[in-house]
């Protein structure tokens, strides 16, 4: 009986390594993704767009300009372009199976992949001033025909970019509160499991305005793109591999963004007077 219940368990650990084994890719096929994709040089621009958020909220005055300055050194070190990359690398190699990447990399190097990551790079890039991004994205979006809508609308649902949107709010907020718990206790303070059970429960609102902003933003990223070409974008992003990929990808970049905001919220009661932030 024990010799029967010893094979039945080295069995299952075959079955075990074998699907280990399915869900790597090496770092370079996951690192070939993430630049083909844009993520690479997305998340290399971050800490640039973590900081004019600093600078934007800081306006209130409730900051000197020395503990914004330091406040901004503190985000730009939380949110280095290289330590977001290997954070997201590790999840893409592990997640990502053979078969997945070798589609994905078939669509990236295609001529409307590469187009399509070009057009979010751009975008990424030139997010600096998100009430201009808006306001262009409204313009793009009230000229966009029924057909053109449709197709926009079905790029937000494949990639789950509004559903990733409102998880990494609520991961990062309380990453954050996490964080500045870790070294500067406040018992007035909601715990993060507190405060993540009230954001969980605005959930729904959160989403409504998430789909409303990303079909905005895509509206403007995706203007000089044809409606033949977002057509193959969406057929590339419900495929079994666009679809998890997509997962991953979300998934990927809610962990590098959590594991950021954490470092941030416990740098942050090293600036005098911001430990409420």
């Amino acid at each position: 009986m024990i010799k029967k219940l010893r094979l039945v368990l080295a069995c299952l650990a075959m079955v075990g390594l074998q699907g280990l084994v399915a869900a790597q890719v090496p770092d370079a096929t996951a690192e070939a993704l993430m630049r083909k994709s844009g993520v690479w040089a997305q998340l290399g621009g971050l800490a640039v767009q973590v900081k004019a958020g600093i600078a934007q909220s800081a306006t209130s005055g409730k900051m000197s300009a020395e503990d914004v300055k330091r406040l901004e050194e503190l985000a730009e070190d939380a949110f280095a372009a290289p330590r977001l990359r290997d954070a997201f690398l590790r999840e893409v190699s592990q997640q990502v199976t053979v078969a997945q990447g070798a589609d994905a990399l078939k669509w990236y190097d295609s001529p409307t992949g590469q187009l399509m990551t070009r057009l979010e790079e751009a975008s990424s890039a030139n997010s600096d001033d998100m009430q201009r991004v808006m306001a262009d994205g409204n313009k793009a979006l009230g000229s966009a025909s029924t057909r053109r809508y449709t197709l926009l609308t079905q790029v937000v649902q494949a990639t789950r970019s509004a559903e990733g949107m409102v998880a990494m709010q609520i991961n990062t907020t309380v990453a954050i509160l996490q964080g500045l718990s870790n070294v500067a206790p406040n018992p007035a303070a909601p715990s993060a499991d507190e405060l993540r059970r009230s954001l969980e429960a605005r959930k729904p609102q959160m989403l409504a305005q998430s789909m409303g902003v990303v079909l905005t933003l895509f509206a403007l990223t995706y203007q000089t793109a044809s409606d033949k070409e977002l057509e193959q974008y969406v057929k590339f992003l419900s495929s079994k591999s666009g679809s998890a990929l997509s997962v991953v990808m979300n998934d990927a970049l809610d962990k590098s963004l959590s594991a950021a905001a954490q470092r941030l919220g416990s740098s942050i009661p090293k600036v005098p007077g911001t430990t409420r932030l």
